[in-house]
C-alpha cells in the first residue's frame, strides 16, 4: 500500500468502516497523499479505531490487530499513562499486526521498551509519519518481523538496542524519507536479515556494534543517501552477506573493525560515492570478500590493518580514482584483477600468500615496499600490468625473483612479461642494478618460452630449438649475463684463455699439432709456457709472429682469434653499458 509522497491530508468521516474480518469502527479515515506539485498520488479509506480502546486491549493481553487502520498519536508511552504504569515499564503485547496501516502524529511514534510476543510482528505496507519512530530497547519474541514495503517519513528512526529471536527480519522495499536511521547495538537474532531494495534516504545510517549473527544478510540494491553510513564494530556470523548493486551516496562509508564472519561477502557492482570508504581493521577469517565491477568515487579507500587470514579479498574490474591503501593487510590472497589505479596505491601488506595484480593499470605510484617491516608475500603476479606510473620495491630485499618464479598458475611467457615490466620500472626509477637483474630473468624466461613454443614442431625443429637454446644459454647467459656483468665477461675471458692454452699443450703432446718458434728465444720455452704464451697473443690478436701453429693448432688458433675479438667486444659493450648509465 505504501507510496512515496510529499504532503498528506486526513479527513475523518462519520461512516462505519467494515474490515474483511468483520472488525468495524464508527468512523472512516479518508487519506490523500500528494506529490511535490500538490497533485494527488493516491487516496485511501481506512478504519479509524479509538486509541484508548487499543490500550485497553493491550492491558488485557489481547492480540492487537491494526490492519488497514489510521492511528493518530498511537504510542506505548501514552499506553503506559493510560494503564497507569511506570514510564520505564516494559509493555507486553501478545500479538501485533498492522498491515497497510497509517501511523501519524505531530510528535513521536513511540514503540520503545515493548515486548512483542507473537508469531510474526508485521507492519507490511504501512506508512509512518512523525518526528521520530522508535523501537528503542524493544524485544521481539517472534519468528520474525515484517517491515517490508513501508514508507517511513520521520526525522529519526530509532531501533537502538532492540533484540530479536529467530526468524527473518524483513525491511525489503521499505523507503526511509530524509531522517537519520539508527540500528546501533541491535541484536538481530539467528534469522536472516533482509534490506533488499531498501531506500535509506538522505540521513545518517548507523549499524554501529550491531549483531547480525548466523543468518544471511542482504542489502542487495539498497540505496543510501548523502549521510554517513556507519557499520563500525558490526559483527556478522556464519551466513552470507550481500551488498550487491547497493548504491552509497557522498557521505563517509565506515566499515572499520567489522567482523564479516564465515560466509561469503559480496560488494559486487556496488556504487560508492565521493565520500571516504574505510574498511580499516575489518576482519574476515573465512570465505571471500569480493568487489567485482564495483564503482568507487573520488574519496580515499582504506583497507589498512585488514585481517583476513584464511580468506580472499577480491577486486575485479574496479577503477580507483583516489588513493587506496592496503597497508598492514593480512589475507590469504589479495586479488586486484584488471583494476585501474589512477592515484596512489599502497601495497605495503603485512602478510599475504598471493598478491595478484594481473591485467591492472597503474597510472600513479604503487608502493609495495620502501621502508619498515618486510611484506610476507609468497607470490606477486604482475602479468599483463600496464605500468604507466612507478612501482616501488627492492629486488634483493623483497626477493622479487622468488615472488614471480613461485607462481604456479602463470606460464613461463607470463613470467617473462612480468620481469620485463619490472626491468622497465627499475630503469625509470634509476635503480640500474635491479634493472639488470630483472633483465637477466626476463631473457631467461623469454628463451624458455621460445623453446617451449618451438618444441611443438617437427623432430628437426625440436633438435634445432635445443641447439639454439643451449648455445644462447652458454654464450649470452653464462658468459656475460646478457651483457649486464663486465666482471663475468672478464672471468669468462680468463676461462677461455686457460682452456685454449691447455688445448695447445695437449695438441703438442699428442702430435696433432705444434707451436713452432721462429726465434731462438722461443725455442727455450717449455710446452706449457709456450701454449699459454701463444694463446694470449692469439686471443688478444696481438700477433708478434715469434710462434707459428701447425696441424690442427692452425684451426684452433683461428677459432681462438675469433673468440678473442668476440669476447673483447662483449666486454666493451657490457662495460660501457654499466658505466654510461
Amino acid at each position: 500500500m505504501a507510496h512515496s509522497f510529499d504532503t498528506f491530508k486526513v479527513e475523518l468521516i462519520d461512516r462505519v468502516y467494515l474490515r474483511n474480518d468483520g472488525f468495524t469502527t464508527p468512523r472512516t479515515a479518508r487519506i490523500q497523499l500528494f506529490d511535490a506539485r500538490g497533485k494527488v498520488i493516491v487516496e485511501y479509506a481506512l478504519a479509524a479505531p479509538i486509541i484508548p480502546e487499543i490500550y485497553e486491549s493491550i492491558g488485557r493481553g489481547e492480540t492487537v490487530n491494526l490492519d488497514e487502520c489510521y492511528l493518530h498519536g498511537f504510542s506505548l508511552t501514552a499506553c503506559r499513562r493510560f494503564l497507569i504504569l511506570d514510564k520505564n515499564t516494559v509493555v507486553k503485547i501478545n500479538g501485533f499486526t498492522a498491515r497497510n496501516a497509517v501511523f501519524e502524529t505531530a510528535f513521536n511514534i513511540d514503540l520503545s521498551y515493548g515486548e512483542f510476543d507473537t508469531d510474526t510482528f508485521t507492519v507490511d505496507g504501512s506508512i509512518f509519519i512523525g518526528k521520530e519512530l522508535t523501537f528503542h530497547s524493544s524485544t521481539f519474541n517472534t519468528n520474525g518481523i515484517n517491515f517490508a514495503n513501508c514508507f517511513i517519513k520521520v526525522d529519526k528512526f530509532d531501533m537502538v538496542m532492540a533484540r530479536f529471536n529467530d526468524g527473518e527480519i524483513n525491511f525489503k522495499n521499505t523507503i526511509f524519507d530524509k531522517g537519520s536511521i539508527d540500528f546501533q547495538d541491535v541484536d538481530f537474532g539467528a534469522g536472516d536479515v533482509n534490506f533488499t531494495n531498501t531506500e535509506f534516504g538522505e540521513g545518517d545510517v548507523s549499524f554501529v556494534n550491531t549483531r547480525f549473527n548466523d543468518g544471511d544478510v542482504s542489502f542487495k540494491v539498497a540505496r543510501f543517501g548523502h549521510g554517513k553510513v556507519d557499520f563500525h564494530y558490526a559483527k556478522f556470523g556464519k551466513g552470507n552477506i550481500s551488498f550487491e548493486r547497493a548504491e552509497f551516496g557522498t557521505g563517509r562509508i565506515d566499515f572499520r573493525t567489522v567482523e564479516f564472519g564465515k560466509g561469503k561477502t559480496s560488494f559486487n557492482r556496488c556504487v560508492f560515492g565521493d565520500g571516504e570508504v574505510n574498511f580499516e581493521g575489518a576482519e574476515a577469517h573465512h570465505g571471500k570478500v569480493s568487489f567485482r565491477k564495483s564503482i568507487f568515487g573520488n574519496g580515499a579507500v582504506s583497507f589498512e590493518l585488514y585481517h583476513g587470514k584464511g580468506s580472499e579479498l577480491v577486486f575485479e574490474k574496479v577503477a580507483f580514482p583516489a588513493d587506496i591503501s592496503f597497508a598492514g593487510l593480512v589475507a590469504e590472497s589479495l586479488i586486484l584483477d584488471a583494476c585501474q589505479f589512477n592515484s596512489t596505491l599502497n601495497l605495503h601488506v603485512e602478510e599475504c600468500e598471493t598478491l595478484n595484480m594481473a591485467g591492472s593499470v597503474i597510472r600513479d605510484i604503487a608502493d609495495y615496499y620502501t621502508h619498515g617491516p618486510l611484506p610476507k608475500v609468497k607470490t606477486l603476479n604482475l602479468a599483463g600490468v600496464r605500468l604507466l606510473g612507478q612501482f616501488y620495491c627492492d629486488w634483493e630485499t623483497n626477493y622479487i625473483d622468488r615472488l614471480i618464479y613461485d607462481q604456479e598458475a602463470t606460464t613461463v611467457a607470463e613470467k617473462a612479461e612480468q620481469f620485463r615490466i619490472l626491468k622497465e620500472n627499475f630503469g625509470n626509477l634509476g635503480k640500474y642494478t635491479d634493472e639488470d637483474k630483472a633483465y637477466v630473468e626476463f631473457k631467461r624466461c623469454d628463451q624458455k618460452a621460445i623453446l617451449e613454443s618451438e618444441l611443438k614442431g617437427s623432430f628437426l625443429k625440436r633438435i634445432s630449438a635445443y641447439i639454439k637454446y643451449y648455445f644462447e644459454l652458454i654464450i649470452f647467459d653464462w658468459v656475460g649475463l646478457y651483457a649486464t656483468a663486465p666482471s663475468r665477461v672478464i672471468l669468462s675471458i680468463l676461462v677461455f684463455y686457460i682452456m685454449f692454452s691447455f688445448l695447445y699443450t695437449g695438441m703438442e703432446l699428442s702430435g696433432l699439432g705444434a707451436i713452432i718458434p721462429s726465434t731462438t728465444d722461443g725455442a727455450t720455452l717449455g710446452l706449457v709456457v709456450r701454449g699459454f704464451y701463444f694463446s694470449v697473443v692469439t686471443f688478444f690478436t696481438i700477433g708478434y709472429g715469434d710462434f707459428a701453429p701447425s696441424g690442427l693448432a692452425r684451426l684452433l688458433a683461428g677459432f681462438e682469434g675469433f673468440c678473442g675479438v668476440f669476447m673483447m667486444s662483449y666486454f666493451t659493450v657490457a662495460f660501457v653499458r654499466k658505466i654510461l648509465r
